[in-house]
């Protein structure tokens, strides 16, 4: 499910304000598909506060926080295009080969740390992606 596109971005030190090229891992999803990831995410928040009915005194709390819960992570799923896998670069620093996690985010910039020299780094647009968006 999802198409997996890749996006140039640049790695820049925080230290020295040197940048390296590097790639963004995205899944990118089709409307569809989006609709169909909303609808999952919200029968299974509804699911699980259809159960907590049975549980005495807790179920005056539970069960409206899932079906709230269920809106909130459907409406936040419907609106998301792509979501981010990890980007993958050498660190401007440490000269070392990285891979950075992103937890589902594909906005940039990022800040994220170095995996072998743990010095920050921002991920971003490549500065003349940027010029010519202006």
């Amino acid at each position: 499910m999802g198409e997996h596109v890749t996006r140039s971005i640049e790695f820049k030190s925080q230290s020295n304000e040197s940048t390296n090229p590097a790639e963004m891992h995205l899944t990118a999803f089709s409307q569809q598909e989006m609709k169909v990831r909303a609808l999952q995410s919200l029968l299974g928040f509804w699911l699980i506060a259809a159960i907590c009915v049975l549980i005495p005194i807790a179920h005056f709390v539970l069960v409206p926080g899932f079906f709230i819960g269920g809106i909130v992570v459907a409406s936040r799923r419907w609106k998301t295009a792509e979501e981010g896998r990890d980007a993958t670069g050498t660190c401007p620093d440490c000269s070392k080969d990285i891979c950075i996690p992103l937890d589902k985010i594909a906005e940039l910039p990022q800040w994220h740390d170095c995996p072998e020299c743990a010095k920050p780094l921002a991920l971003q647009l490549p500065e003349a992606a940027e010029t010519s968006q202006a």
